[in-house]
């Protein structure tokens, strides 16, 4: 595991070995059908950071806009609150996705980054990217999917979501859980693991925490699934799973 160097600014500085021809991830986090050259434009400008541990802050509200961040490992999740303190969870992300990007075209970041476990994040100067983008429309192309794909999360688990019951919509965050970061158990179940909490997890459903806990507690005895303190079980197949969504 790289170790974290000292500085009096704060900074988070990474190991070489996490670099970009050594990234494990199975898919980098921008420009992976790119050619060598372009890929080497983009490895050039990138600024590798970390670990920032649980509770750190990656960028805050109101930190001026510079940049945005793959997350190489570990996972985020995205905060903010209302005028009267009353939490917001807007995401959470994992390795290989960006975040800061919900900020592009404004002056300022609108809300916080958090770590929610050991994370190592790359930093990737928006007005260098930009320009690479000018210069290799492929790179252009995969940004506007992945703002797309924001969008997309956004109108499926909360504003579709927000019709369905308690139960269900915790069920469609789980879907959508499972296939960015899922793992298939020896007998064949699908597990997720959680690093967020599960208060948090009711905050960005827009439910209260006992809401959500009566809503695992139906699920759990209709044998949908199988809930542990930072582990959920999926019992059944994905169209099982997808048929209980719109009952």
């Amino acid at each position: 595991m790289a170790k974290r160097k000292s500085s009096k600014c704060g900074l988070h500085l990474v190991n070489v070995d996490r670099d970009c021809d050594s990234c494990t991830l199975p898919r980098k986090c921008i420009g992976a059908g790119l050619d060598p050259s372009q890929t080497d434009s983009i490895t050039n400008v990138i600024r590798k950071k970390g670990p920032y541990q649980a509770g750190e802050t990656i960028f805050k509200m109101e930190d001026p806009f510079k940049s945005i961040f793959a997350i190489q490992a570990g996972s985020v999740k995205i905060e903010s609150s209302l005028d009267d303190g009353t939490p917001l969870v807007h995401g959470f992300y994992f390795g290989g996705e960006l975040i800061g990007i919900e900020a592009v075209g404004d002056a300022q970041y609108q809300n916080d980054a958090v770590a929610l476990e050991t994370t190592w994040i790359c930093e990737l100067p928006f007005n260098q990217i930009e320009t690479l983008c000018t210069q290799i429309p492929e790179l252009q192309h995969e940004i506007l999917e992945l703002l797309g794909k924001r969008i997309r999360y956004t109108n499926r688990t909360i504003v579709q979501g927000r019709y369905l019951s308690a139960d269900r919509r915790f069920l469609l965050f789980l879907n959508d859980l499972y296939q960015r970061k899922g793992k298939m158990t020896p007998e064949g179940h699908r597990t997720v693991t959680l690093p967020m909490t599960k208060g948090d997890i009711a905050i960005h459903l827009g439910l209260r925490p006992e809401s959500l806990s009566r809503a695992l507690s139906k699920l759990q005895e209709e044998g949908i699934i199988r809930n542990r303190a930072r582990e959920i079980e999926i019992l059944g197949s994905e169209q099982e799973l997808i048929s209980c969504l719109w009952i």
